[in-house]
């Protein structure tokens, strides 16, 4: 907090506690951290040391709660693996590692300049990244967020920062720890698909139901189309995923279409609405299967 600064904001500092507590409950999580949200601008958030967690006050601007608890599952993946812990042990050596553990009495001293340094330096391998993305989508499906967050969250990235992503000589220089961010959100998109047990997927802003094109949402108020196509995709991919589809199981009232008595999207009117829902109840009685379009990338292993 020190080096960071401590964002004077409640309502932000509760947000982002409330979403950790939310994300520890879930059964992939067996450790216990900290969060705290930082005044600085930029986008980013960071684990260190101690099990501790910094947002950034442009994450928490920029992010919807959904796409904000990605981010932060991502980062409580590096904890669940500990990454920090063995990226330390390779920046100030085994013996004075095991040193502090046993309580040497530089021990403070040290563990402080590490965590120091672990906010401006790169600590964690591009594998340690991929996986950290994987097990973070699978802590964000244990939870109640949209699973399309994790995609969100990544597009919302890109459209704000480019790939982040370094190419040719450029890499030898600063090398990347992250992927590309557009690997990054296709990959969830992956993920997202292979959760539905292969039922729903997204291409191009359209979202394909058993290879059915449902429907392509357009941009409304703070999402582009292709978010709100997310989040329409991450619905009922859960609902696929808890066994709730059923054939003619899709509805609407107004311009809101809903299936098992949760709402889907909302239309521009009734008439897009009726189209929707009868797209989704075409494909409801079709088998899952490749979506029809872009195939479905498979995600990432863990290494």
């Amino acid at each position: 907090k020190e080096k960071t600064g401590y964002l004077n904001d409640s309502a932000a500092q509760e947000r982002i506690n409330r979403i950790m507590k939310t994300l520890e409950a879930t059964p992939s999580v067996k450790r216990s951290y900290v969060v705290y949200a930082n005044p600085d601008e930029e986008f980013n958030a960071f684990a260190t040391l101690g099990r501790v967690m910094s947002i950034n006050k442009g994450a928490l601007d920029t992010l919807d709660d959904d796409q904000l608890a990605y981010v932060m599952a991502h980062e409580i993946a590096h904890g669940e693996h500990k990454d920090v812990i063995n990226g330390a042990k390779k920046q100030i050596g085994l013996s004075t590692a095991v040193g502090i553990a046993a309580g040497g009495s530089e021990g403070a001293a040290i563990l402080s300049n590490v965590a120091g340094n672990y906010l401006s330096n790169q600590v964690f391998t591009m594998s340690q990244e991929k996986a950290a993305d994987e097990l973070g989508f699978q802590i964000l499906s244990e939870s109640p967020y949209n699973v399309g967050g994790a995609a969100g969250s990544m597009l919302v990235l890109r459209n704000k920062v480019g790939e982040h992503y370094r190419e040719g000589l450029s890499q030898v220089v600063a090398p990347n720890n992250h992927p590309k961010l557009t690997d990054r959100v296709n990959n969830n998109i992956a993920r997202m698909y292979t959760y539905s047990g292969n039922h729903v997927n997204v291409s191009k802003g359209a979202v394909y139901v058993n290879g059915d094109n449902i429907y392509s949402p357009a941009g409304s108020g703070r999402y582009t189309g292709e978010e709100r196509a997310y989040y329409m995709a991450g619905k009922l991919a859960r609902l696929y995923h808890n066994g709730q589809i059923q054939p003619g199981g899709a509805s609407y009232d107004g311009p809101t279409v809903t299936v098992a008595g949760r709402s889907i999207v909302t239309t521009p009117n009734a008439d897009v609405a009726l189209m929707v829902a009868t797209n989704l109840n075409n494909s409801f009685v079709k088998a899952a299967g490749p979506a029809k379009g872009k195939q479905a990338a498979k995600p990432n292993k863990k290494k």
